[in-house]
Formats: structure tokens, sequence, C-alpha cells
């Protein structure tokens, strides 16, 4: 039989290996799992493989389009393990923070307090206009008193939609800053009692950096068109079923030895899984030369081998 890497010859390296020959000892459900369980979450940690590595991705889930007047996006972590710089938005490179202090004191984000309403003696609905606009998405902040002292407030999400101490049906205009249908859930709000707004504005524009923190991805200025994203990302492998071969043919063995040590892991068989890790190691040197061979046609960048020293801040301009 030819060697093509395909499941089920994985499935009978593990089987040999661990002497689990008998699908009574481990079923082939079971053995699925721990082999996909190897190859999606442990073998994209254990090797950054130059297959693994890709751009242009569809990181917010569908697509890679930034949206007009939406600063934030969720990052797919079950989809994209890393990522990292070059990024770029409408084909101009943009810069990557991973630090929020670092990108706030560039790009700051301050809020304006405008009292939205006042108390009458009821829970609501309350309305009002916030002059200062647009408004970023997620950037508005309602905070009141009932009459029993307790704090309430209420934040969007980015169609709009109020929540927390709120009845359903109050909404946000991000571009007109007109507030509606605004009810608290928790008591009434005295006559007089204030309801204040904090909001965020902002100049929309051609984003020129990007903040990746707290698995969501914050681009600075916010978006006035729909651009294009992409950015170097490392993605997870897809499962693997009947009849399917790993992205790389080359990789079976490597998943099956990874496999068959999550199998001697679960059922305490440290002896058998010492051995096996010498050649589960000697494989992954393998499967890393492939990526290893394909970085060293060429060499490390640096300021002086882009050709663009003038744009850097280590150039003088004497």
């Amino acid at each position: 039989m030819a060697v093509t890497g395909t499941l089920e010859q994985i499935r009978t390296k593990v089987r040999k290996i661990t002497g689990m020959l008998s699908v009574n000892q481990l079923s082939n459900d079971d053995l699925d799992n721990y082999i996909n369980d190897f190859y999606q979450y442990d073998f994209p940690a254990h090797l950054k493989t130059w297959n693994l590595t890709t751009a242009l991705p569809p990181i917010f889930g569908v697509d890679d389009v930034l949206i007009p007047d939406q600063a934030i996006y969720v990052y797919d972590w079950n989809t994209y393990t890393n990522m990292g710089p070059p990024c770029y938005v409408g084909g101009y490179e943009i810069q990557l923070f991973q630090d929020q202090e670092a990108f706030f004191n560039i790009f700051p984000t301050r809020t304006r307090r405008t009292q939205l309403s006042t108390g009458t003696g009821v829970a609501g609905p309350y309305g009002g206009t916030i002059t200062d606009t647009p408004i970023l998405q997620q950037g508005i902040f309602i905070s009141a008193v009932n009459n029993a002292g307790a704090s309430l407030h209420c934040t969007a999400n980015n169609a709009g939609v109020l929540a927390g101490d709120v009845l359903a049906g109050g909404t946000i205009n991000y571009q007109t800053g007109v507030v509606a249908g605004l009810t608290w859930d928790a008591g009434n709000i005295a006559v007089g009692e204030p309801i204040w707004a904090q909001s965020m504005t902002y100049a929309s524009g051609r984003p020129e950096a990007v903040l990746f923190y707290d698995g969501a991805l914050l681009f600075y200025p916010v978006p006035d068109i729909a651009y294009e994203f992409s950015c170097k990302v490392n993605r997870v492998p897809d499962a693997l079923e009947a009849g399917d071969q790993p992205m790389v043919r080359d990789w079976w063995n490597l998943i099956a030895y990874g496999a068959s040590l999550k199998i001697f892991g679960d059922n305490m068989d440290l002896e058998s899984y010492q051995k096996i890790e010498v050649l589960f190691e000697k494989q992954k040197r393998l499967v890393e030369r492939r990526t290893l061979c394909q970085l060293k046609n060429q060499r490390v960048a640096t300021i002086y081998t882009e050709g663009v020293v003038s744009q850097t801040p280590f150039s003088s301009t004497l």
C-alpha cells in the first residue's frame, strides 16, 4: 500500500505504537479525537511552520473588510493562533501595537460628559441628544442614580442597542447622537436627578495603526469607507476526516507520534511516553527542516537591507 498519509494510515500507525489494535480497546471515533486534538491544537504550538503562515485572512469571522465607522473587530482565535506585521489597510502598511499604553499615548481616546436628560420620578422611557458626533461604536456609557441611591448604567453594541441596567428597546444613533427608549430596570429616577452620558467622538479616515489586545483589533483612525485589511497570521489546520491527508503529507508521522503521546499521557503510561517522545522530537525536527530551508533563502530584514533608511527613526537628516 502506498504511503499517502491519510487519516486511515495515521490511525494504523497510532494503533501499532500504542498496542491498541482493536476498536474494542480504542474506538475509531475516540482515536480520531486524539489525532485531531494534536493536529489542530498541539501541532501549531509545537511548530510555526511555513505552510501554516498565511496572509489576507478573514480574521473577523466573515471577511477581511473594514466597515465604515466601525473601529473594533473581534479576532478569530479558533481559526488563527498568532498575528503579526506587516499589516496593510487599503494596500498601505500600518503600525501594529500590542501594548495599550503605547497605543493610547500616541492615539488618545477621551470621553466627553453630557447631561442627557433629567429624572422625572419614573423609570423611563428617557431620551436626549448628544451633540458631539459622530460617536464611536461601543464608545457610549450612560449612568444615573435611582431613588434608592443605587448607581445604574448601560452601554451599547455596534448596532446601537442599549444593554445593561435597562429594559429592551433603548437605542442610540451613533451618527446623530439621538438616544431613545431608555428605560431603567431597577427603580425610578428621582425628579431633577441628572442622567449622564459619556461618549467618544472621532474623525474618520484611512486607518494608520491597529491595536491587537484582549482578543480584538482596534483601528485608528476609524475607517471612513470600506477597506481591505491583511496581516501575517498562523492558522489552525482543518480537522482530518475519513480519506483526508494533512495539509502537508509528510506531517503524518509526526501527527501519529503526537496522538500516541496523548494516549499514553491519559493512561499514565509514562514509560512508553518517554520512549515515544524521543521519536516524536526527531520527527518534529524533520518537519521543521522544510520551513528552515525555505527561510534561509532570504536574509533577515533590517533598516539597512530594506532600502528605506531615510524613513526610519534611526536615520540622520544631516
